[in-house]
């Protein structure tokens, strides 16, 4: 067995571990755009979005603004992962059979508060026909980190992805009725993932002698969206936006470092460092948007949304590596086993005066993994999100967005394996299996200016 020949199967095993694993990250999409559309759980955002963030839902909704408008916002997002292990194991063809893999059964919570922040520009161009909008958003995104001894370290231990997007827009005011616009979304995507290796004899189950592999990367492409806006009657506005998925190739490193006390012919590699240039493909969802707004009273607008995602982008992910890294053909892509899903969202708008304004909204949101692919980069499930915020009017120019949302996310069963090949008749497999739920807290503020 050559020490190149051993590279080659622990890189594309490696290779298998983290991708498969980071695709299975699921809603890691980020509605969190608008701190005015947050208190209404963004129900109806695609109709009736009364600010520049428009820009984000449906560029359309521009024409709706009399005036030059820039719109500044914060997200604080609270996440939180209960992890209940339900008999994880480790086996080693090098014999011992299965044995329970260590470590402590219920984790810390993994996931790191973050912030998102966003920015909409909206000027008129021709009067009362043509408007231009600049946004700049993080529409996908996921932090969490493991502790170093956790029972399922060798499924996932750190992911980092952030996707920061701009996008230019136009809109044009048809008929009185009828707006269309639409915008480019420039998208940078950086990803970090993160595992650990067992090594392959199980009496040395421990963290002193885990091996571990990190996989970078990035890229920049293209995408774009369209949307429309209709009045169809006094007090009525409807509104889709069609939004495509950027596919993004991340160009990286994938960094391999070897487990300890590595046995027989393998003794010579134990903590060897690997390097090796490769490349993953990331294809985010299409997404497809239907709202509505409907005045009931002088006071009282009532807004929903259909909300349509096709996460079955991630039918599988191709791995391609060095050229002289001949990979085996069951490493070349991997099964990701997204399935598209759906959201329903309805929420209502009640103006108390001409300074201040009440909001509070419902959504459910399903998740796009299934049981046989979920795994610990991102324990998702199906989401339901309660929200209630306030828009105050500080001048005639200046207005306050407060907004808060409270999302609870299913219990849900884990139970991926994970397969490393040392050399030809050496193979670990690590079953992780385990009971997952969560919730996450958002506080945001905003400011809308009108020059």
């Amino acid at each position: 067995m050559t020490i190149s020949m051993l590279r080659v199967s622990l890189l594309s095993a490696a290779s298998l571990t983290l991708l498969s694993s980071a695709a299975n990250a699921a809603s890691f999409y980020i509605q969190e755009q608008s701190v005015s559309g947050m208190g209404t759980a963004f129900a109806g955002s695609v109709a009736d979005t009364p600010d520049a963030s428009t820009v984000f839902y449906n560029p359309a909704g521009m024409t709706e603004l009399d005036r030059l408008e820039f719109y500044i916002g914060g997200n604080l997002l609270l996440p939180n992962a209960n992890y209940d292990d339900r008999g994880s194991t480790r086996a080693s063809t090098l014999g011992g059979g299965t044995v329970a893999a260590l470590g402590p059964a219920s984790p810390d919570n993994p996931f790191d508060a973050a912030v998102v922040p966003n920015a909409f520009l909206s000027v008129p161009v021709l009067e009362d026909k043509l408007w231009f909008g600049l946004g700049i958003t993080a529409p996908f995104g996921l932090t969490n980190e493991y502790d170093t001894d956790f029972v399922g370290r060798y499924n996932s231990s750190e992911n980092e992805l952030a996707v920061i997007d701009v996008a230019p827009s136009l809109a044009y005011k048809v008929t009185p009725w009828l707006s269309i616009g639409g915008g480019v979304n420039i998208q940078h995507a950086s990803a970090k993932l993160e595992n650990a290796i067992p090594n392959p004899v199980l009496a040395l189950q421990s963290t002193a002698t885990d091996g571990r592999v990190d996989l970078s990367g990035d890229d920049t492409s293209v995408g774009y969206n369209i949307g429309v806006q209709l009045k169809p009657a006094e007090g009525t506005k409807v509104g889709f936006q069609y939004r495509t998925g950027v596919s993004h190739t991340l160009e990286g490193r994938l960094i391999t470092k070897l487990p300890e006390a590595l046995p027989g012919g393998l003794a010579g590699l134990s903590g060897d460092g690997l390097i090796s240039n490769g490349s993953a493909e990331l294809d985010l969802p299409n997404i497809a948007s239907l709202g509505i707004s409907q005045k009931v009273a002088d006071k009282f607008t009532l807004l929903g949304s259909v909300n349509w995602y096709e996460w079955s982008n991630f039918d599988d992910i191709p791995i391609l590596t060095d050229a002289n890294a001949v990979q085996p053909a069951a490493f070349r892509s991997v099964e990701q086993g997204y399935v598209n899903t759906w959201g329903v969202a309805i929420g209502g708008r009640y103006d108390v005066n001409e300074q201040l304004q009440l909001k509070v909204g419902f959504q459910y949101d399903q998740t796009p993994t299934v049981d046989e692919f979920r795994s610990t980069r991102i324990p998702d499930g199906d989401r339901t999100w309660y929200a209630a915020g306030l828009t105050y009017a500080i001048t005639p120019g200046i207005s306050l967005d407060l907004s808060g949302m409270y999302v609870d996310v299913s219990k849900e069963d884990i139970d991926i394996t994970d397969t490393v090949t040392y050399a030809p008749g050496v193979t670990t497999t690590n079953r992780t299996v385990g009971e997952t739920d969560g919730s996450v807290a958002i506080i945001s503020t905003g400011l809308r200016f009108r020059f």
